[in-house]
């Protein structure tokens, strides 16, 4: 069985990078871990990355921000991820509703399986969730966020699945465990599976099954995929291994500077990704430095400069 114990990370498109920023910062009290590029078209748009302390695997939101590119406004839903799940402690529910009200944050409260949902979007219409569970992320403390009420890693991602079924099997496949199913009169069905091992974050992910709503459209506001942890590269070879077995293409690896990646596209729709947990943010600069200025790729560190002013502006804290 291979070893996948949880979620490392899921990236998205937004619009303009400086409201992206504000937000995350700003309202959710995140870290601002790396500001770097995405590397096919490094003039042209960022690759932002949000997390905990030190950019812990399943910590990590990413955003490839398109001002500089034509890019649509998407549509969240069948076939792609359609909403993140946030780690809040138990107890904070209030704070954060009251926070949302500070900033004009429209949201929703639910409640299913054993956990609370505060249901709200990113500017550019993207869902979110804070969830109430348990989290061995300590809080990131430099934020305006109180300690006790603060964001501790990722709790989960829900797939909205074309192929439910299909879905599920992927995930088994994977080692996960199906350990739940809620029913929502206007939200659907989920499944929910959780990874074996004790990961200290996003060890859940729930599959959407909603036959009759509409295909999702990719653009600004949509997920692009969902990165799944895997320790090493030997381990990402053997899950590659496994699911080539089980009739599932796997593409080469891809050396994405702090973690190497696999991907697959599974049968509901979403990008499934297997990313290293190393090497690690940490390779470029120190945990204290995380976000103070753009970083690159070696083989375009000689451009650096000329990167940086095509870039679109962004002013960090």
């Amino acid at each position: 069985m291979p070893d996948v114990p949880g979620l490392h990370h899921v990236t998205a498109f937004c619009d303009d990078p400086q409201e992206n920023y504000d937000f995350f910062t700003n309202v959710l009290g995140m870290r601002f871990v790396k500001r770097t590029v995405r590397f096919d078209v490094p003039e042209k748009i960022y690759h932002l990355y949000y997390g905990d302390e030190e950019g812990t695997p399943g910590t990590i939101v990413t955003y490839f921000p398109m001002t500089n590119m034509p890019m649509e406004e998407g549509m969240v839903g069948k076939g792609m991820m359609s909403s993140v799940g946030l780690t809040i402690p138990e107890g904070s529910v209030d704070f954060w509703t009251d926070r949302f009200e500070e900033h004009d944050v429209a949201y929703d409260v639910e409640e299913r399986f054993d956990e609370t949902a505060i249901a709200f979007t990113d500017p550019d219409g993207l869902p979110f969730e804070l969830v109430t569970g348990e989290s061995d992320i300590e809080p990131y403390s430099e934020a305006d966020v109180p300690d006790e009420y603060a964001i501790r890693g990722m709790f989960n991602t829900t797939l909205h699945s074309n192929d439910p079924v299909g879905t599920m099997d992927v995930l088994e496949t994977l080692g996960w465990d199906r350990v739940g199913e809620a029913t929502h009169p206007q939200a659907g069905d989920r499944v929910r599976y959780e990874a074996p091992g004790d990961a200290p974050c996003a060890t859940t992910v729930d599959v959407l099954i909603r036959p009759n709503a509409p295909q999702g459209i990719m653009g600004i506001g949509t997920y692009l995929h969902v990165a799944f942890r895997v320790e090493n590269d030997w381990e990402q070879d053997e899950v590659s291994d496994i699911l080539r077995d089980a009739g599932y293409w796997t593409t080469s690896p891809k050396d994405r500077d702090y973690f190497r990646s696999r991907y697959i596209t599974e049968p509901g729709g979403a990008v499934f990704e297997f990313a290293t947990d190393g090497p690690g943010f940490g390779i470029d600069q120190s945990v204290e430095e995380y976000g103070q200025e753009l970083k690159v790729p070696d083989w375009l560190e000689v451009d650096v400069e000329r990167i940086s002013e095509m870039l679109p502006p962004l002013e960090t804290n």
